[in-house]
């Protein structure tokens, strides 16, 4: 196995399995989110995954992911949820046969002109997120317009709910409602109908009016929110270091930048490689534990790029070497990504997503590390 930094993060890839088959009994086909690098996770072993387990399409938000995921060898229908932002994408596009969300005729009549190719399409309606998307007003006939275009095939039609993770569930309702006016406004329903990601595949049934969810955080074990935990997932992702450094210090002694700590007593302070540029927030600094031989310990001033520190005064047999589990299980103890997420006052999916590349990553599958990552020698499959 390479040799790695000891901040690393260990993925489960069954974890990734399981999640995928819990979030897909809520549609008859998954499109799988895989921006952001798998939310944190890894886009190349965790797409990889995903499309063994039988995902129908992957997703990602811009070119250049849906590239990342071509050259890493996945073969299979990759969805880019973000469109085309530049003209000189659409030939990255049509090379890779990659599908692209449009809803206006321009960025529609970019891809139909490109020489050479069938542009595939999924079309974008806005039924109340404000954000990308076919006004609802005007979607039908953009579809039907775009659909006459030379070169192209609308592939899919979808949505994307604005209060799904919300506990009342009306304006969802309203959403799927209005969706539906669309679709059956259309002559033909193309292959691809979604407007459920994670928490909408949870709080609405879509089914009726779709064929396919599209998860992003339950496919990693996370929850969009605590009363949508009704479905069996399993965290895929734990992230550990160890202590670096372990001195003695006098009362009083100021630790970390602006020393807003300080010791009250004599004590020890532990040293760990592990900082905000590998994407621990730096408002970890205040409320943030992490575990060490089994114990919640507070970090001990300000998060630095690189390093953290942590006064061990109370747990005497504190070692160089000893593992710090920032999220995960230790001695019977566990620290989560939404305990992490509460103490920076951010969500679930930010800390996931947060962690930087240069964390190496480790991959199990059946019990096994089967690959790791580092930012020297990328994916290596073992």
């Amino acid at each position: 196995m390479p040799a790695l930094r000891s901040t690393v993060a260990d993925v489960d890839l069954d974890a990734i399995a399981h999640n995928m088959h819990a979030v897909a009994t809520h549609g008859e086909q998954v499109i799988a989110v895989v921006k952001a690098d798998a939310y944190g996770h890894g886009y190349e072993a965790v797409g990889r995954t995903l499309v063994d387990e039988g995902a129908a399409m992957l997703a990602v938000f811009t070119v250049d992911e849906g590239a990342l995921l071509r050259r890493s060898g996945i073969e299979a229908p990759i969805l880019i949820l973000g469109g085309i932002t530049e003209p000189a994408e659409t030939e990255i596009v049509t090379r890779l046969g990659l599908t692209v969300t449009v809803w206006d005729l321009d960025r529609a009549r970019l891809l139909s002109s490109a020489a050479g190719t069938t542009a595939r399409v999924h079309v974008k309606v806005d039924t109340g997120l404000m954000r990308l998307g076919a006004p609802l007003e005007a979607a039908v006939e953009r579809i039907q317009r775009i659909r006459a275009l030379p070169n192209l095939a609308v592939d899919g039609v979808f949505t994307h709910f604005a209060t799904a993770d919300e506990e009342n569930d009306s304006f969802t309702v309203e959403q799927v409602r209005r969706f539906e006016s669309v679709l059956a406004a259309l002559d033909e329903r193309p292959a691809f109908v979604h407007a459920a990601a994670s928490a909408g595949a949870v709080a609405v049934d879509t089914r009726s009016v779709c064929n396919a969810v599209r998860p992003g955080l339950a496919l990693y074990g996370l929850h969009a929110a605590p009363h949508l935990a009704t479905i069996d997932l399993r965290p895929a992702l734990e992230w550990r270091s160890r202590v670096h450094r372990v001195a003695w210090a006098r009362a009083g002694a100021g630790v970390s930048y602006g020393h807003e700590y300080r010791l009250a007593r004599d004590g020890r302070i532990a040293t760990v490689p592990v900082g905000y540029g590998d994407g621990l927030p730096r408002a970890a600094g205040r409320h943030a534990r992490v575990l060490v031989r089994g114990r919640a310990l507070p970090i001990a001033g300000r998060v630095a790029m690189d390093l953290i520190m942590l006064d061990v005064t109370d747990v005497p047999d504190v070692r160089e070497g000893d593992e710090v589990v920032l999220i995960g299980e230790q001695d019977g103890a566990r620290r989560s990504a939404e305990d992490l997420a509460e103490a920076c006052g951010t969500i679930n999916y930010e800390v996931v997503t947060n962690i930087r590349p240069r964390v190496a990553r480790r991959y199990h599958r059946g019990g096994r590390v089967v690959a790791t990552r580092t930012l020297a020698d990328g994916i290596r499959w073992l």
